[in-house]
């Protein structure tokens, strides 16, 4: 719990938006990085960012989505409790769909048509659970979808997902690059 409330402090110390999600590279990165994702949203539906932080990356798969003509529901879950009182406050519409709480833990009591989640929110050697569980929550014909984000201060490239994916036993749909490098891979799978 200290660590995410350190998080927390850290994210909440900005005013930028994409400071508040963790990211440092400005908004035209925040987009070239991470709208690639989209290319996985085929349909209106629900989505469910898993690790939502500040509900900044929900709000904007809202637009993007709209903009190749889909209608789409945002979601968030995330341990901490601060970062989900941003995300109600910019849903305000939908605050309700915003929860705290912790994801290994957590019962949602429903699925999704879209589940999104960072590869980085499972220690390596849990991945395939971690993968399994978000699966569980994908409702029938839904789409997981996982991202892996690379950095540019710690040179870190981002995670083949796709291979992640495969290893674990899912068969890969579709994968997306974004950034120069890529610095963010996605990939997903259908239900």
């Amino acid at each position: 719990m200290a660590r995410m409330a350190a998080l927390e402090d850290k994210y909440l110390g900005s005013e930028v938006p994409e400071t508040q999600s963790g990211f440092g590279g400005g908004r035209a990165r925040w987009i070239a990085e991470r709208s690639p994702m989209t290319e996985a949203i085929d349909r209106d539906g629900d989505f469910l960012d898993v690790g939502c932080a500040n509900g900044l990356l929900a709000s904007d798969v809202v637009s993007w989505a709209a903009e190749r003509g889909f209608r789409i529901v945002p979601h968030g879950v995330d341990l901490g409790e601060s970062l989900i009182d941003r995300a109600r406050e910019r849903h305000m519409d939908r605050a309700g769909n915003f929860v705290a709480a912790d994801a290994w833990q957590w019962q949602p009591g429903r699925e999704w048509t879209f589940v999104y989640s960072l590869l980085e929110l499972a220690p390596s050697d849990l991945r395939c659970e971690w993968l399994r569980r978000l699966y569980g929550w994908v409702d029938q014909d839904g789409k997981l979808i996982i991202g892996s984000y690379g950095s540019r201060s710690r040179n870190l490239a981002p995670v083949d997902v796709a291979e992640i994916l495969g290893r674990c036993g899912f068969e890969v749909a579709g994968s997306a690059t974004g950034g120069d490098g890529p610095m963010t891979r996605f990939a997903w799978v259908d239900k």
